[in-house]
């Protein structure tokens, strides 16, 4: 079965530095992204990937900065990220979304954090110590939006994979 979600990927220069620090962290498959839409909502059928690339077609490119590292708890290591236009890109995202799906179902309700995240913790085992490699990171540029992309995993592969790109407008 297919999963997408929807993301940003930083340039191809950040995403490098990032994957070095994702791996030693001990992500095998990393994939740097600014999630913007999880899997919830986004059918194998496509319905909604019209409303997605509307949605992207009129959204003005936007500049984002990543920030310093975070946890969710002790389960996910993360680097914040800021930007004005990502809270209304995500929820632009969301109602597409949930405008696709059958009466019946409902997509849980989460708040927004702009995050990319690092590693997420294995079961029964802590976040591994990262301060010194977060560090790493603390220099990447602001970088400028210019489109969405789509991730894609078909099980039982194990790790995503950037399918589509959508561009943004201008």
């Amino acid at each position: 079965m297919l999963h997408y979600f929807i993301g940003i990927e930083p340039p191809a220069d950040q995403r490098s530095r990032i994957t070095d620090v994702m791996r030693e962290l001990g992500d095998p498959w990393p994939v740097p992204h600014v999630t913007l839409k999880s899997p919830h909502g986004l059918t194998p059928d496509l319905t909604w990937l019209a409303g997605v690339r509307d949605v992207a077609a009129r959204t003005p490119r936007t500049r984002v900065r990543i920030g310093s590292a975070n946890t969710f708890g002790d389960r996910v290591l993360y680097l914040a990220v800021e930007g004005e236009g990502l809270e209304p890109l995500h929820r632009s995202l969301d109602e597409v979304v949930r405008r696709g799906l059958a009466n019946d179902e409902v997509l849980p309700e989460r708040p927004f954090v702009a995050h990319l995240t690092l590693i997420v913790a294995r079961p029964d085992e802590p976040l591994p110590s990262y301060h010194h490699l977060t560090a790493r990171l603390a220099d990447l540029d602001p970088f400028d939006v210019a489109a969405l992309t789509v991730f894609q995993r078909d099980e039982p592969r194990s790790h995503y994979h950037a399918w589509a790109q959508l561009p943004l407008k201008g």
